[in-house]
C-alpha cells in the first residue's frame, strides 16, 4: 500500500519521521506546477496569459431592490403569547454579470495606478486595510494593490471596533477599502489612526439626492457617517472605488507599475490571540504563490478547470477563501460571488437565490455551512408522509451501500430519482465540495457527501496560508484531513501533558515550508513561541496522527484558543474576563463547542446581587432577599434570561461581537475553590471538571438554540 504521506527523513527522539505528500517526495514546491511566478502580481498575470484574455473568470449581482415586509409573529412577552409586528427584509437581484481576464487586468492594473496617483507610496511601506465583506470588489482591491507593491491589512467586515483600531493603528495603514454601509464603523477607530489618509468606498454616492424614499436609508446613513468622519477628520480624503480605476485610467500612460519583490510584504492577516489584542500574520508575496501551490498539487488543474464555477461567499478577510479565491484563477474557473442571506431562495423576491442563479459545479464552505444545509434537508424530509420518508432513507442507504461495495449504476439512479431536488436547491451542477476552517463531523461530511457531491476536507492555518491537508478525490476517505499539500513538510512530537507521543504516531503538528510565516507583526514574543520548538519549524498547537494510509488526521487541541463551527477562533480567557465584569458574576467558565457556531457561559452567581435580581423579577413568592436560596432558581428560564441578557451586554459593552457572544448560560451552585478541584491554587479554571458538573445542562442550552 502506498503511503499518502510519506516519510522523507528519520525520525529523531520524541518525534516522528517529517512527511511530505507522495506526490513531491523529493520536494515541497515553491510554486504551481509549469508557472514562473514568485509574487502574487506575477501569479495573476501568468493566469491571464495561459487562459486568454476572453475567459471569464468573476460573476456577480447587483442589487435591484430591498423589498420590506411587515409580518405579524407570535411572542411571548411576560408569559403571554401576543401577537407583535416583525420587520422582513427581501432582496431582489440582477441575473449574473461577468467579466473576463482581460478586462479584470486592466481593472488591476488601472486600480493600482489610481491607488498610485491619489498619494500612495508604492515603496512596500504604506499599507491599504480592506475593511469589506466578500464581493469582486475586494479581490480588485487586494490585486490592484499587489501590482504597485502596496501591503494590505485584512480586518473581517465583523470585527468589533477595539480590534480594527488596533490592526489600524498597529499597522499605521495609510488607506481604507470599505463598503458604503460600514462607513459608520470608522467613525470611532479613525480618532486613534492617525495615520489614515485615503477612504475608498465600494458604491458611488449621489450627494446631491435629497429623496426620502426607503431605498435612500442607507444613502443617507453613509452621508450622515462621511460628514462625521470630515467632522472629526478634516485631512482625510474620500474616493469611491470608480473614481481610483477612473483616475488610473486617466494617468495609465504617466504611472509605471512597481511590482513587487518576492519577500516583499503582501499581506498582513489578523489571527485572534489566546489573550490580548489579535496577531497580525505577516504573508510575502513568496508564502501566498507558495500557499497556492501546495493546494495545487491535490487539486490539480486537471480535476478543475475553465468549465467550473466555483461560489464565493465566504470572508475574504480569511486565509481560507483568499487562496481558494486566487488558485480559481490557476484553474481557469468563474468566482461567482454570492452573499450568505441569498444563498437559497428563502430572502429574495423576484428572482433565484444565488445557488440557483449561479449554478456552481463548485463549493467551498466551512462546517457551520454544512451543518446547516443538513438540517435544512432533514427538516423538509421530516415533514413529509411516513412513506415518503421511508422511501427517501431506504434509497439513501442503497446508494451508501452501492458505493460501499462498487455497484455500478444504483448511485446514479438514485440522484436521478429520489435526490434530484436536493441537487436542484444547490444549482444542480455541485460535482464537488470542500469544508476548512474548522472540523466536521464524520455524520455530517457522510450525509452530504451522499446527498450532494464528495465534500473533501482542508485544515490549515493563517500562518501556513491555509496550507497543510487538502483530502485528494483519487484517495477520498471520511474522518480525517488526508492528504498533505505539495508545499510542506510535517512532523509530529511528543506533547506528554496530554498523554500524545510519536512513537504511536500521535502529537504536536509542526509545519515547515515556503507558505509558513516569518512573523507575527510587530509581535516578537508570539514569534519566538511560534518556532520555540526547532527554528523553521511552526508548531501549530492541534494534535495529529498518523494513520495506517499515512493521512493525517486532527484529534485535539492543545491549546484553550478553541476554533468554532464557522472557522473562527474563540479566546475563552479574553471572553471570562470581560464577562466576569458583570455584577451578577462571581466567576464564569466559557465553553465552545468545536461543532456549534457559540460559546456557552458557566456561571458563578454573585449571590447577593442574584436574590436582588430575583425579588425584582417577582420570582420570590413573598420572602425578602436573604431567605431567598439562589440554588433553588438554577433552572429557573426566566431568571436565566434575564441574567443572560446582562452578561451579553457586559460582554458588547467591553468590546465583544459575533461568535464572541455567549448563545446561554447555565447557573451553578457550587463553590469553585482548589480544595473541591473547580480551579487551581493559581485560581485557574479546571476546565474539564466544570464542564464534566454541568454536562447535561450545557447540552440542553445548545438543543433549546
Amino acid at each position: 500500500m502506498t503511503l499518502l504521506n510519506i516519510p522523507v527523513g528519520d525520525a529523531k527522539p520524541g518525534e516522528t519521521a517529517p512527511r511530505r505528500n507522495y506526490l513531491v517526495k523529493d520536494a515541497a514546491i515553491i510554486r504551481p506546477k509549469n508557472y514562473k511566478c514568485s509574487t502574487v502580481y506575477e501569479f495573476f498575470n501568468e493566469c491571464v496569459n495561459k487562459h486568454g484574455k476572453n475567459s471569464n473568470c468573476q460573476g456577480w449581482r447587483d442589487l435591484i431592490k430591498i423589498h420590506t415586509e411587515i409580518k405579524k409573529v407570535e411572542k411571548i412577552i411576560d408569559g403571554e403569547k401576543k401577537l407583535v409586528d416583525k420587520k422582513w427584509l427581501y432582496y431582489e437581484k440582477s441575473n449574473y454579470k461577468y467579466i473576463n481576464f482581460g478586462q479584470l487586468q486592466s481593472i488591476v492594473n488601472y486600480y493600482g495606478k489610481g491607488l498610485i496617483k491619489i498619494g500612495i507610496n508604492h515603496s512596500n511601506t504604506d499599507k491599504l486595510q480592506i475593511f469589506a465583506s466578500t464581493s469582486p470588489h475586494w479581490m480588485r482591491t487586494f490585486l490592484g494593490c499587489q501590482s504597485q507593491g502596496i501591503p494590505v491589512v485584512t480586518a473581517y467586515d465583523s470585527l468589533g471596533e477595539e480590534g480594527l483600531t488596533h490592526s489600524l493603528v498597529q499597522t499605521s495603514s495609510t488607506a481604507i477599502f470599505t463598503d458604503n454601509e460600514l462607513l459608520k464603523k470608522l467613525v470611532n477607530p479613525l480618532k486613534s489612526a492617525k495615520n489614515v489618509k485615503f477612504i475608498i468606498f465600494k458604491e458611488d454616492i449621489n450627494f446631491d439626492n435629497n429623496s426620502s424614499d426607503d431605498d435612500d436609508e442607507l444613502i443617507t446613513e453613509v452621508k450622515k457617517s462621511i460628514e462625521q468622519i470630515k467632522s472629526l477628520r478634516p485631512d482625510i480624503e474620500f474616493y469611491s472605488y470608480n473614481e481610483i480605476i477612473q483616475l488610473g485610467k486617466e494617468n495609465n500612460d504617466s504611472i509605471d507599475f512597481h511590482p513587487p519583490n518576492p519577500k516583499d510584504l503582501s499581506c498582513i492577516m489578523y489571527t485572534s490571540g489566546s489573550t490580548g489584542p489579535p496577531k497580525g500574520v505577516v504573508l510575502s508575496h513568496e508564502n501566498i504563490v507558495a500557499g497556492i501551490a501546495g493546494v495545487s498539487i491535490n487539486v490539480p488543474d486537471t480535476l478543475l478547470n475553465k468549465s467550473d464555477r466555483i461560489i464565493s461567499f465566504l470572508p475574504l478577510a480569511h486565509i481560507f477563501e483568499l487562496v481558494f479565491e486566487l488558485i480559481t484563477f490557476y484553474w481557469g474557473g468563474i468566482a461567482g460571488y454570492a452573499n450568505v442571506k441569498t444563498l437559497t431562495d428563502a430572502s429574495c423576491k423576484n428572482c433565484d437565490g444565488d445557488m440557483k442563479a449561479f449554478k456552481p459545479t463548485i463549493m467551498v464552505g466551512v462546517a457551520a455551512v454544512w451543518e446547516a444545509v443538513k438540517k435544512g434537508i432533514l427538516s423538509q424530509i421530516e415533514k413529509q408522509p411516513s412513506t415518503t420518508q421511508k422511501i427517501f432513507w431506504s434509497a439513501y442507504n442503497l446508494k451508501v451501500n452501492s458505493k460501499k461495495y462498487h455497484i455500478p449504476f444504483i448511485p446514479s439512479l438514485v440522484d436521478n430519482l429520489i435526490l434530484k431536488k436536493i441537487k436542484a436547491a444547490t444549482g444542480g451542477n455541485i460535482r464537488l465540495l470542500l469544508n476548512g476552517g474548522s472540523p466536521i463531523s464524520g455524520e455530517t461530511q457522510r450525509f452530504i457527501t451522499n446527498t450532494i457531491a464528495p465534500m473533501l476536507i482542508g485544515y490549515g492555518l493563517t500562518e501556513t496560508c491555509a496550507n497543510t491537508c487538502v483530502t485528494m478525490i483519487n484517495h477520498f476517505e471520511y474522518d480525517v484531513a488526508g492528504s498533505l499539500v505539495g508545499s510542506i513538510t510535517v512532523k509530529l512530537i511528543d506533547v506528554p501533558d496530554a498523554g500524545y507521543y510519536a512513537k504511536n504516531n500521535q502529537g504536536e503538528i509542526l509545519i515547515k515550508g515556503a507558505p509558513v510565516l516569518k512573523e507575527y507583526y510587530q509581535n516578537p514574543e508570539e514569534t519566538k513561541k511560534a518556532f520555540e520548538y526547532e527554528e523553521g519549524w511552526f508548531s501549530t498547537g492541534d494534535i495529529g496522527e498518523w494513520t495506517s494510509n499515512g493521512s493525517l488526521k486532527v484529534i485535539d487541541r492543545k491549546k484553550n484558543l478553541v476554533k468554532t463551527l464557522n472557522g473562527e477562533y474563540i479566546a475563552l480567557e479574553k471572553l471570562e474576563s470581560i464577562y466576569r465584569s458583570n455584577k451578577y458574576v462571581l466567576n464564569i467558565c466559557c465553553y465552545a463547542d468545536e461543532n456549534k457556531v457559540k460559546p456557552i457561559g458557566i456561571v458563578l452567581p454573585n449571590e447577593a446581587q442574584v436574590k436582588e435580581l430575583i425579588v425584582k423579577l417577582g420570582l420570590n413568592e413573598g420572602k425578602s432577599a436573604n431567605d431567598i436560596e439562589v440554588s433553588h432558581f438554577t433552572n429557573n428560564s426566566k431568571l436565566l434570561k434575564e441574567l443572560n441578557k446582562s452578561i451579553l451586554e457586559t460582554g458588547k459593552s467591553g468590546g465583544l461581537n459575533g461568535i464572541e457572544l455567549i448563545l446561554g448560560i447555565v447557573l451553578v451552585d457550587d463553590e469553585w475553590t482548589p480544595e473541591n478541584g473547580f480551579v487551581t491554587s493559581a485560581q485557574k479554571l479546571q476546565r474539564k471538571k466544570i464542564l464534566a458538573s454541568v454536562k447535561e445542562k450545557v447540552d440542553k442550552v445548545y438543543a433549546a438554540n
